[in-house]
């Protein structure tokens, strides 16, 4: 295997010269081939998304009850969403066509139970999307070459908040990363993304923002674009819910902490008789010494937080970036999840629709064809271990949380 030297982010690196690129079109013509990876990724109250990593080539009919989608499979990944089903239910999903090279059996997913009372209130959130770079896998040998005019993570973000704004969402959430490192014409870049979506936007620093490798303060270059970076703890009361805002980074550091922060987050959370949504870009940990990468908040000091916060208003939940991965557990009262980056496997945001009686959590897989085939083809990150790591379990993704 040769080594060869790749300049990036003004320092050289090492990287595997046999880089990985992005696979060419599918033809999109030819016989079926049985499909690849065909999966229930997400479920809400009332739809289901089915992804797979080859499907057709030819139109696959996808049926649930009286509710059908028709796609054009072109042999390559691809996504679906029945709409309209009934909450809380067992759904058999039928998928027939001559897109297929033959008779397929039935796929179930059980949608949500919606939480007690009326819906008050949808935010949506995007992790990670990390404007600015060009790769992606642990030593950065998955690229896009020939590289399109408009780069992957710039592409996926956009995305994101299309189907977000489609979704309808109220407000959108940034948990970090939004940039590469801090420059000026990154974040010139992001805000041009983010001015699609026309609703209040709230933007919490991750690691890279403050990594040290830019050229400036992170908070004066989103600020010249006229966003405000959250340093420290903020807060906006919504219908139904308080949104806690934590700056949860160490300058040069990709670590967290939050000890700075607690009593401050502490006063936020016992003040109101809302619920609360916190978000930030550092997930918890278990333990003081991290058992994978990236490290987050050391677990002593994360377990003190969270039950603190659990103390001064049991009706939370924590949800954070940072790990490109999904996942959701609990400290005492308090829920804790992790959502994955819009930028590689599986390539996701999330919503959360906020109820009188609770929340829902939602993820969704990035649907739009170029977006879904490049960060298909960055399952094979670590050695494809990537694409059991990052997904996480469908209860993880996407679940209703009471009050």
């Amino acid at each position: 295997m040769s080594i060869k030297v790749h300049e990036s982010s003004r320092r050289t690196r090492f990287v595997n010269a046999f880089r990985s690129h992005v696979p060419p079109q599918p033809p999109g013509d030819g016989r079926p081939r049985p499909p690849q990876r065909l999966e229930v990724f997400g479920t809400g109250t009332t739809w289901i998304q089915l992804t797979w990593s080859a499907l057709g080539p030819g139109p696959v009919e996808v049926r649930c009850g009286d509710r059908s989608v028709t796609v054009d499979a072109d042999g390559g990944p691809g996504a679906a969403t029945l709409t309209d089903l009934a909450p809380g239910r067992l759904h058999a999903i039928h998928l027939r066509g001559p897109g297929l090279p033959g008779p397929l059996p039935p796929l179930e997913a059980r949608t949500l139970v919606p939480p007690p009372g009326e819906l008050l209130h949808r935010i949506a959130t995007v992790s990670d999307t990390h404007i600015g770079s060009r790769s992606t896998g642990f030593l950065h040998t998955i690229i896009e070459k020939p590289e399109p005019d408009e780069v992957h993570p710039v592409r996926c973000a956009r995305a994101a908040l299309r189907e977000a704004r489609a979704w309808g969402a109220d407000e959108l959430i940034v948990k970090g990363d939004l940039v590469d490192h801090s420059r000026p014409e990154w974040w010139a870049q992001a805000a041009s993304v983010l001015e699609e979506l026309v609703v209040p936007i709230s933007v919490v620093p991750g690691n890279h923002e403050w990594s040290g490798r830019g050229d400036g303060d992170p908070a004066a270059g989103l600020a010249r674009h006229g966003l405000q970076l959250v340093t420290d703890v903020a807060h906006v009361d919504r219908p139904g819910v308080r949104v806690v805002l934590v700056d949860s980074t160490i300058p040069g550091q990709d670590p967290g902490r939050v000890s700075d922060v607690l009593d401050r987050t502490l006063d936020i959370a016992g003040s109101t008789d809302l619920p609360l949504l916190v978000a930030m870009h550092h997930q918890p940990l278990r333990w003081r010494v991290p058992t994978y990468l990236p490290a987050g908040i050391p677990g002593p000091e994360a377990e003190h937080f969270l039950r603190a916060l659990g103390r001064a208003n049991p009706r939370t939940l924590v949800t954070s970036g940072h790990t490109h991965r999904h996942r959701r557990r609990h400290v005492g009262p308090v829920t804790i999840t992790e959502v994955g980056s819009t930028k590689d496997f599986p390539g996701t945001w999330a919503g959360y629709e906020v109820h009188e009686g609770g929340v829902v959590q939602t993820v969704h897989r990035i649907a739009e064809p170029s977006c879904i085939r490049w960060t298909d083809h960055t399952r094979r990150a670590a050695l494809g271990v990537w694409q059991l790591w990052s997904p996480g379990r469908l209860g993880d993704r996407c679940f209703t949380r009471t009050w």
